[in-house]
Parts: C-alpha cells; sequence; structure tokens
C-alpha cells in the first residue's frame, strides 16, 4: 500500500541489485526518488496507480537497465529519465496514453527499446524519435493509430523491429532508413490494402519475417505480397490459428495493385479486425 515515492525513497545503496515495487498502490514519482544507487539494475513498477512521474524521477542511475511502467496511468514529465548511460528498455505498455514525447529521455544513449502497446495512440508524428537514435525495437501494437507520418522514424538506422499490430491503420508508406536494417515487421490486423513496390524494396534487405495477416488486401496485392516474399525469401505470416487468408475485390480494375480510396471498394467491405481475431506471435516475436 505503498503511496508515493518522494525524494531519496530508496537511497545509498552501493550493491548491486533490483527494485520489484509492483502491484502496490503508488501514484506519484518525485524528482530522485531513486538517490545514489550506482549499482541499480531495474525498477518494476508495474501494476500501480502511478499518474505523475517527475522530471528527473530516474537520474543518475549509472547501471540501470530497464524501467518496467506497465499497467498504470501515467503522465510523464519531460526529461523524468535522465542522464542514464546505460538504459536500455522502458515499458510504457497499457497506460492509457493518447501521445509520447521523446523529450521524456535525456541523455540515455544506450535506450533500445520502447513499448506502446495497448494505449490510446491515434498517430505517430514527424521525426517522433530523432533525439533517440539508437532505438531498434518498437511496439505499438493494439493502440488505435490512423496515421503515421512518412518521416516518424527519421534517425532511426538501427531499427530491426517494428510491430503495428491491430491498430486502424488504412495505408502504410514509411521512409525508413536505407539499407534498411528491419528484420521483424508486424502490420496486422489494420485495414491495409496495398503497399507499395518502393515500400517493399526499403524493407526488403534484411527482413526475415513480415506480419501481414487480418488485412483486407486487395487480391492482385495478396499475389504480390506472396510472390515477393517466396522470390525474397521473407516468410510472410498470412494466418492464424483457425483463420484462412481472404481477399478483397475493388470496384474496377480489380486485376491491378494500385493504391485506392475507400469510395473503389463497395460499403463496408473492411471492418477493425482487432476486436474479432488474436493471432498469437512467434518465439521470434
Amino acid at each position: 500500500n505503498i503511496p508515493d515515492l518522494n525524494r531519496g525513497a530508496i537511497r545509498n545503496i552501493i550493491d548491486n541489485f533490483d527494485i520489484n515495487f509492483s502491484d502496490n498502490n503508488i501514484e506519484i514519482i518525485r524528482e530522485e526518488a531513486f538517490l545514489n544507487l550506482s549499482g541499480l539494475n531495474l525498477i518494476d513498477l508495474s501494476n500501480n496507480q502511478i499518474n505523475w512521474v517527475s522530471e528527473s524521477s530516474f537520474t543518475n542511475l549509472p547501471s540501470l537497465t530497464k524501467v518496467d511502467l506497465k499497467h498504470n496511468s501515467v503522465s510523464v514529465s519531460l526529461r523524468a529519465f535522465n542522464n542514464l548511460p546505460n538504459l536500455t528498455e522502458v515499458n510504457f505498455a497499457s497506460n492509457n496514453l493518447e501521445s509520447f514525447d521523446q523529450n521524456w529521455f535525456y541523455r540515455t544513449p544506450r535506450l533500445k527499446w520502447l513499448w506502446f502497446r495497448e494505449n490510446n495512440l491515434r498517430s505517430i508524428p514527424k521525426a517522433a524519435f530523432i533525439n533517440l537514435p539508437s532505438i531498434n525495437q518498437l511496439h505499438f501494437e493494439t493502440n488505435q493509430i490512423e496515421h503515421i507520418d512518412k518521416d516518424a522514424f527519421k534517425g532511426l538506422r538501427n531499427l530491426q523491429r517494428i510491430y503495428f499490430a491491430q491498430n486502424r491503420l488504412k495505408s502504410f508508406e514509411i521512409n525508413f532508413h536505407t539499407p534498411s536494417k528491419l528484420i521483424y515487421m508486424g502490420i496486422q490486423f489494420n485495414n491495409i490494402t496495398f503497399l507499395s513496390d518502393k515500400m517493399l524494396e526499403t524493407i526488403r534487405p534484411n527482413l526475415l519475417k513480415f506480419w501481414v495477416t487480418g488485412n483486407p488486401w486487395q487480391c492482385a496485392c495478396f499475389d504480390k505480397l506472396v510472390n515477393w516474399g517466396i522470390t525474397n525469401n521473407i516468410f510472410l505470416a498470412f494466418m492464424c490459428v483457425q483463420q484462412e487468408s481472404v481477399c478483397v475485390y475493388p470496384k474496377s480494375e480489380s486485376t491491378e495493385c494500385i493504391e485506392r480510396t475507400d469510395d473503389d471498394f463497395y460499403n463496408e467491405f473492411w471492418s477493425n479486425f482487432g476486436n474479432e481475431w488474436t493471432c498469437t506471435p512467434g518465439p521470434d516475436y
């Protein structure tokens, strides 16, 4: 029943250790709540009631590698994560976030993984991570994302894994850094009907697995994706357990895989698949 973490709530420990405060009633993390802890490796604050993370709540912790904030309702101040030379992963899953800001992080040169799954994000703006060039894995599954700026991931030269399953995307045209280092990518259970040749060529060089099931692909685009995967030895995940892949025909030029508007299809040809089916990710997800 811990309510808040005030300044120096945990302090002056020199040994290597982790902190687990999961499943309490913490609401506020104040500046320098973790003070003079040179050997602190991990902080687990999952399943609390956290609604405020102050500036420099996590600061000057030279050994800290991971912070877990999943299952809270956080509002995060700028530079809440400050001067953390070895921080590699922060988990914001299931927090009702409607937006995020890369300026939550300051002097975190090794930050690699960010988890935003199961929030209420609606868009990803231009250069959203340009100040965090070490990022190589991003999770946006199960949000309400409708728009991604073409340059949202500008500056991420080492991005290897990115996942958008169960959102509301109707198009997917992203200027990933070239040559792309993407290995795994998921866009399953959106409303995507088309991917351009340029997009496929951009993500092709190192891609091993591409989750695409649960989208209303134009049949010509479905065929193109299958052939592209076979030609480039890329595993395309088209199916889930107890679900068969389907494709849709547009009103005209049905044999052509081209970008179309909603009016080019019959009414109500798509729906938000995320509420109907769930894929079980593979071991490399």
